[in-house]
């Protein structure tokens, strides 16, 4: 069995490509559609780094989606991108299942958890 795979989703008013270029520790990758997604081997890694990216900028309107599993759907992290607030990361259930030493950080949301950098 292959361990669970990470797609962090990008939305906002910013470019995938150029936002996916600041971030260092996932591989980009593109969907059937397109659509760029990065895979990182972690959750918290992928939290990480969204957060890195999130933390000096105050004005960006960026926004994440976390989604974690053997074969993550990446509509699913794209759904939670998109419905995201701007300077927020929100995860899957899946994805807050995985994590270890930040649930204190997030707050449960409609479609899964918040985590604000």
């Amino acid at each position: 069995m292959s361990s669970p795979a990470a797609l962090l989703c990008i939305a906002g008013s910013a470019d995938p490509a150029d936002v996916a270029r600041h971030l260092s520790g996932g591989r980009v990758a593109h969907t059937p559609d397109r659509r760029i997604v990065l895979v990182y081997d972690t959750a918290e890694a992928a939290i990480r780094d969204a957060s890195a990216y999130l933390r000096p900028r105050a004005l960006t309107f960026v926004k994440f989606g976390l989604h974690v599993g053997e074969e993550p759907d990446a509509d699913v992290a794209q759904r939670l991108a998109e419905a995201a607030a701007p300077r927020t990361l929100w995860l899957s259930a899946a994805a807050h299942e995985r994590l270890t030493g930040v649930a204190g950080a997030l707050e449960a949301v409609d479609l899964g958890y918040q985590m604000k950098p």
